[in-house]
């Protein structure tokens, strides 16, 4: 079976190294397996990427490194490298990973014998153990995960950690949303995947980049992923919520023309707000139907189309 293994870089080229070391090894006892690393420099500044490697590797086939002309975060860079794959290599699967060493090499193995377990070409997803964040990083994401499944109807509990089989590769690329979240454009893709549990290491070393405005910035890229549904369903709360304001302009009437409740100007203020508030709601579902109609008909980034202009060259470091 010949794999390729995807991950981004910025900056942390030592885990890189590190991590390229441990999935050598673990292939080192899985020879029935053809392995290809592509590092994807995410466009690192601060230390240079390697020209070389300080190993020799006894399974991996090739290592390479795939520049990008500037930084454009883990999630475009992984689209990026999944439509240069798509294009310019054949494999039977891709996993997908981060490369600060928090997805264990030694359950590489673990999706491979999950997907192979599948009567038809389906995905397999390491499901997300416990966060080694700190208790306010781990709050702020069990809410990220909570606003998904309330806006998108879908429950998001892995990350970039996963094997793909090739047609599924070939299935994501002319995603436009894989531009801007992996995980949630894979769900909103449909295609078959099952989840296997597996538990987070420590990072290799250096410090997580991924702080509370990241945090943010990737939770609504994951919403943006699924913008119809999302739109849908605020639409829906709207018009629920305008309704809800009419009612209560019909209480205001009632109470003051059958009833001698209140006091004086107390109706016409009432009426004035709820009038205010029902016109705000009314435009912004006008908004919101706009919005979801003309991102309907908008193509945007198209992954296996656009990729090509942010790549600067692949650089070979190992080959045998």
């Amino acid at each position: 079976m010949q794999i390729i293994i995807t991950m981004p870089v910025y900056e942390d080229w030592d885990s890189a190294m590190q991590l390229c070391r441990k999935i050598d090894a673990v292939f080192s006892a899985q020879p029935s397996f053809q392995v290809r690393l592509l590092l994807v420099d995410d466009g690192s500044t601060v230390s240079l990427p390697p020209q070389q490697i300080s190993f020799h590797p006894a399974a991996v086939e090739k290592i390479s490194i795939l520049r990008l002309r500037r930084n454009l975060g883990h999630q475009r860079a992984i689209a990026v490298a999944l439509a240069f794959i798509q294009q310019n290599c054949k494999a039977d699967a891709v996993v997908v990973m981060d490369a600060d060493g928090e997805d264990r090499p030694e359950d590489i193995p673990k999706l491979i014998d999950a997907m192979s377990r599948t009567e038809r070409p389906t995905a397999v997803f390491a499901e997300r153990g416990k966060r080694l964040e700190n208790p306010a990083f781990r709050v702020s994401y069990h809410i990220y995960r909570i606003l998904h499944q309330f806006l998108a109807g879908r429950d998001i509990r892995f990350g970039n950690f996963s094997i793909l089989p090739w047609p599924h590769v070939e299935s994501l690329v002319v995603f436009p949303e894989l531009w801007n979240h992996y995980a949630a454009t894979f769900i909103k893709s449909r295609l078959p995947y099952v989840r296997v549990r597996s538990q987070r290491a420590s990072r290799i070393s250096g410090q997580s980049r991924m702080d509370f405005t990241s945090l943010i910035v990737h939770g609504v890229s994951a919403l943006f992923a699924n913008q119809e549904v999302v739109g849908t369903r605020l639409l829906a709360a709207n018009m629920f919520a305008t309704f809800a304001l009419l009612l209560l302009m019909g209480v205001v009437v009632g109470v003051r023309l059958l009833t001698n409740l209140g006091i004086p100007g107390w109706a016409t203020s009432t009426m004035g707000l709820l009038l205010i508030l029902v016109s705000q709601a009314l435009v912004a579902s006008i908004m919101l139907i706009f919005s979801i109609m003309m991102n309907r008909s908008n193509l945007g980034f198209l992954p296996v189309r656009d990729y090509p202009y942010f790549i600067s060259r692949e650089t070979t470091i190992f080959s045998r």
